[in-house]
């Protein structure tokens, strides 16, 4: 049960639904593309969850799965003008394209050129067939422009032409690729002096997602009274969305080319946006130089900076406190209108969800009702994925075991859900608590069935754990 995202892995509570079955789904990504080369015609990716048990009602909110995707006038116009494949999370084949285009909320919809260029993406269940209408006709007027591949080629054949530039960097942003630091690098070349004084210039530089500490992150800095006005003025979800775009773009860079400057950076960045909020401030520290550290593979550091942190910040506060912080937590996101996780849902690595998706009948992702938001305030999953990570580093060092069983522990005390109990049973049979280690994955599976789970992933690692074949 290991994460998809980070990131943060988002799913949208709509999408617990089941499309339509008229629309003219191919049976597999290399047969869409190949049809859609042949009939040059785009394609529209659908990528939604498992089929899943759906609850009636989530924090007293009546949930309505129904969608106008079924609509035969929306089913009309999609089999018209594209070759469809409709999948689920987990599917091999599209994982390339959903990382290019930043997808991590779903059920989402991404359009392709025949090429498989990305050229537009959406994301959301709607029970008016006037969105989906709308959504097909924006697809449809970006198809018409020319596609990544062409723009990026004429970029290199001529990187001094800035307005093509920036025609390759708002092409890149409408198909959903943030990853434009090295691109917005270049494209503040050919600015004036007074252009760092224009609101819209500074906002466009931001939305790009620079080094935070890049010459085009310092560039729109230059005058305060501008980028203030714009973290002021500029609602919420975009202020957050350019944000974490800074960062992870950062702090990828700072992995790629092992800059412990450019991680100290992007770490002292993050704890900044949490203002006087220094609990928080320092959580996101550390956050970033562990994601540093797990980047570099630099276990001692990475070991040592996650052992501090989470005794810290997560095992010296009381089960009573944790309920008082994240019921504050999700009510001040409601009142900013900001998303947040849902009490109690499953959510869990993405390597702890990619190995049992590795598992005989693995296309399966064992995972409840969902979630949405890019934050989680989960005290027990945190604690889980970082036990988690601790087995993952493949360590057989007891200190660190123990520290990971002890996380694991508290995160079963905490939220007792199947897939943390599955964490703990691998750590304890990496300790060679081998007996202990089936009893806990036995109930890791009781544990599933009454969430109404498969359980065919955990029997596999139970066997595996009975046969010493771990």
């Amino acid at each position: 049960m290991k994460s998809l995202l980070l990131t943060t892995f988002v799913v949208a509570l709509a999408t617990i639904c089941t499309f339509g079955q008229k629309l003219n789904s191919q049976n597999s990504f290399s047969k869409t593309a190949e049809l859609a080369s042949k009939k040059n015609v785009p394609i529209l990716l659908i990528v939604t969850v498992p089929n899943i048990q759906r609850p009636v009602t989530v924090q007293g909110v009546k949930i309505d799965f129904s969608t106008a995707l079924d609509d035969k006038e929306v089913i009309k116009k999609i089999n018209e003008n594209f070759i469809v494949y409709k999948t689920v999370i987990g599917d091999t084949s599209v994982r390339s394209v959903l990382s290019r285009s930043s997808v991590n909320t779903f059920p989402a919809y991404v359009f392709l050129h025949p090429n498989k260029d990305v050229f537009y993406k959406d994301f959301g269940n709607f029970g008016n067939k006037e969105r989906y209408f709308s959504m097909i006709k924006m697809a449809l007027s970006a198809e018409k422009e020319k596609s990544l591949s062409e723009l990026e080629r004429d970029y290199l054949a001529n990187e001094k032409d800035y307005v093509l530039l920036k025609k390759l960097i708002d092409t890149r942003k409408k198909a959903g690729i943030n990853t434009n630091a090295d691109l917005i690098e270049q494209y503040v070349n050919s600015l004036k002096p007074g252009d760092f004084n224009n609101y819209e210039s500074v906002l466009y530089i931001l939305e790009a997602g620079p080094y935070i500490n890049g010459n085009a992150y310092k560039m729109a800095f230059t005058n305060r009274k501008i980028t203030d006005s714009i973290y002021k003025t500029e609602p919420l979800q975009k202020r957050l969305a350019f944000n974490n775009q800074m960062i992870n773009n950062t702090i990828t860079e700072a992995i790629k080319k092992k800059n412990i400057a450019m991680a100290y950076s992007v770490a002292n960045f993050t704890r900044g946006t949490w203002n006087d909020d220094y609990t928080r401030g320092g959580k996101a520290y550390d956050s970033q130089m562990m994601r540093y550290y797990l980047g570099i593979k630099d276990s001692a550091n990475y070991m040592r900076t996650t052992m501090f942190h989470y005794d810290r910040y997560y095992m010296k506060i009381g089960a009573d406190s944790i309920k008082k912080i994240e019921a504050k937590d999700r009510e001040a996101s409601i009142q900013r209108n900001m998303p947040t996780m849902i009490s109690k849902a499953n959510m869990l690595s993405k390597e702890k969800m990619d190995s049992l998706m590795k598992l005989p009948g693995g296309a399966k992702i064992t995972q409840s009702l969902t979630a949405v938001g890019s934050t989680s305030t989960s005290f027990a999953m945190e604690l889980n994925n970082a036990a988690w990570q601790f087995y993952l580093t493949g360590t057989d060092n007891i200190n660190y075991l123990t520290k990971a069983m002890i996380w694991s522990r508290r995160s079963i005390e905490l939220n007792p859900l199947s897939g943390y109990y599955d964490t703990l049973a691998h750590i304890l049979y990496r300790m060679k608590f081998f007996e202990e280690a089936i009893k806990t994955e036995e109930d890791a599976i009781k544990k599933s069935k009454t969430e109404g789970r498969t359980t065919d992933a955990l029997e596999v690692e139970l066997k595996k754990m009975k046969a010493r074949k771990i």
